[in-house]
């Protein structure tokens, strides 16, 4: 990948603390400021909040290209390329043409498999690999704000999964009849693999986020007992995937001896009562007692304490590459050495905690596509609808040193139209932070200078990094909210504390699953200057001036985001 370094003025730490303590203050008023008591996904209006679902559309500098009808958000998209220019697109469990991208096709609906997809040149063949791990059942119906803390059944449910935890690897070389061709188990006693959490370009090495057996205990949030470390898996053969080597926090693996004495010296648990916690490993019951009863503001305002997403290697360890990036939750941003690929080392590290990170994910995922201008872009993601936690912010981070990576701005906290029924996002219904960055492996060279990024409630956002010191927001795209609100999730208060029951369970829950995530995900073919937004209203294809003219028709894939990335595939 060629370089395009722009140079700018690094911020001093005096710098950056000024700016930290402006962005701490305005985040601080914008928080709602009454006890939530509702967990993940349920809804905790304030008298603010509207009372329905906003379904109309917003458009800035942005158009609509096509649009699919029906769930968007199901699983991340990724591009096949094919003879003749054609592309196609895996998204969710459906295969679709988009060598016309106003008029995709589907190609096999409802038949086909999700995950990361790459070309293996030794092969000859495009390999999917899907994630499989033990579902969120803290996250089930009718649970209020304990979540993981309230039912102890709930452990029972995650250990008595009988599920696979881990992979499974596809050959969809031909769409219409993908064959699998085999299954790997991260560890019959954790967590498996997170759907989005892990990074595969086609190379020998895939990257994973999973918790390998029940004793990474060191999860504080109230969503799953586990704590996923950093697996990294041999694929070169993808019938006989095998581990290579695993990473993890020092305290991650709190059910392991000697790990308990690391877990409180976190920063996010100082002052937090961790010193009662016993100096012995943790089972699942343990970590159940003992974190419920550190001083957080509620249980459902605890933290995630894990990897969570994959680690993105840039240039592949086989070709020389030796660094990794990971967001690491509470833990910030981690930089890891991968020269010994059997024993990879944290040589750098962003962590603010405490003054951010004490709930939600503050560490979601990473944009490594600006890296050739010596920065990458971090961004979180939040749990709770209706701004019932902290508003956390998206990073720029220098990291030219990768020992010592420093931020140097934020990304602007987008703002309603104006003629929006709201003034807030906090008011919108639903969650209110970014989710996921575009992935990593796409079409065409990222752009040096726009950033896209899926923002739930807040829709699709691009943002100008022309200056990375001042990020600024250029286009955004806000779907229609899907479904509508039944009485019982409107008022302020409703249900507070207790547990649904009945059809007034399902009715509010589902309601509250199908807001709270309306612009979930999102991908970009560079070359042709095509944004892929996925909706609870469907799949948009958009095009924006940020990122040039839209080509519009059949084109052969000439360079992918990655220089490695799907080489010798037919184009």
């Amino acid at each position: 990948m060629k370089s395009n370094h722009v140079p700018y003025q690094r911020a001093t730490r005096r710098d950056f603390l000024k700016m930290a303590g402006g962005v701490a203050g305005a985040a601080a008023g914008a928080a709602l400021a009454a006890p939530y008591a509702f967990a993940h996904h349920h809804p905790r209006p304030s008298p603010q909040s509207l009372t329905y679902l906003d379904q109309r559309m917003y458009l800035n500098n942005m158009e609509i290209i096509a649009h699919i009808p029906g769930p968007g958000r199901a699983g991340g998209a990724q591009i096949m390329s094919a003879s003749g220019g054609q592309r196609l697109l895996f998204q969710g469990n459906t295969v679709f043409d988009v060598t016309d991208p106003k008029n995709p096709k589907a190609i096999n609906k409802g038949n086909s498999v999700g995950g990361q997809l790459a070309y293996n040149k030794d092969l000859k063949k495009w390999i999917l690999i899907q994630a499989s791990q033990v579902p969120y059942f803290a996250n089930g119906p009718g649970l209020a704000a304990e979540g993981k803390y309230g039912d102890p059944k709930i452990l029972d449910m995650y250990k008595k999964w009988e599920g696979l935890r881990g992979l499974r690897v596809y050959d969809v070389t031909d769409p219409e009849k993908q064959v699998k061709i085999s299954e790997f188990t991260t560890g019959k006693t954790g967590s498996g693999v997170h759907g989005d959490s892990f990074f595969y370009d086609g190379g020998k090495y895939a990257y994973l986020d999973t918790a390998p057996d029940d004793t990474y205990t060191g999860l504080l949030h109230n969503l799953t007992p586990y704590s996923n470390c950093l697996m990294i898996v041999d694929v070169s053969d993808p019938s006989n995937v095998k581990e290579v080597s695993r990473w993890h926090v020092p305290g991650q693996r709190a059910g392991a001896p000697g790990e308990t004495q690391m877990l409180k010296k976190w920063k996010v648990l100082e002052g937090r009562g961790a010193e009662k916690i016993p100096d012995k490993p943790l089972t699942m019951e343990d970590a159940r007692q003992y974190f419920k009863e550190l001083k957080f503001p509620a249980l459902d305002r605890l933290p995630y304490t894990m990897s969570h997403l994959p680690l993105y290697v840039p240039k592949r360890v086989e070709d020389g590459g030796t660094l990794g990036y990971g967001t690491w939750s509470a833990f910030g941003l981690i930089i890891h050495d991968l020269s010994d690929i059997e024993n990879p080392k944290a040589i750098g590290r962003f962590d603010p905690t405490p003054t951010y990170g004490l709930d939600g994910i503050p560490f979601h995922s990473a944009w490594l596509g600006m890296l050739d201008r010596g920065f990458v872009i971090t961004n979180p993601e939040s749990m709770n609808p209706d701004c019932n936690e902290s508003y956390l912010p998206s990073w720029v981070i220098d990291v030219r040193d990768p020992k010592n990576p420093i931020a140097i701005s934020q990304l602007p906290r987008p703002k309603p139209p104006a003629d929006a029924p709201f003034d807030d996002f906090c008011f919108a219904r639903g969650r209110f932070s970014p989710h996921i960055c575009p992935a990593l492996t796409a079409p065409g060279r990222p752009s040096q200078t726009a950033h896209v990024l899926s923002w739930f409630n807040a829709g699709l956002r691009v943002f100008d990094l022309s200056n990375p010191n001042s990020p600024k927001e250029s286009a955004y795209f806000v779907a229609p909210h899907g479904g509508e609100l039944s009485p019982e999730c409107v008022a302020p208060g409703t249900n507070e504390g207790r547990l649904l029951e009945g059809d007034l369970m399902k009715r509010c829950d589902d309601q509250a699953n199908s807001y709270s995530r309306p612009t979930d995900q999102c991908f970009v073919e560079w070359d042709r200057n095509l944004i892929y937004a996925g909706t609870t209203t469907g799949l948009y294809i958009l095009s924006t001036p940020a990122l040039g003219k839209p080509v519009l028709g059949a084109m052969p894939v000439r360079e992918w985001s990655l220089p490695q990335l799907n080489v010798g595939a037919t184009t």
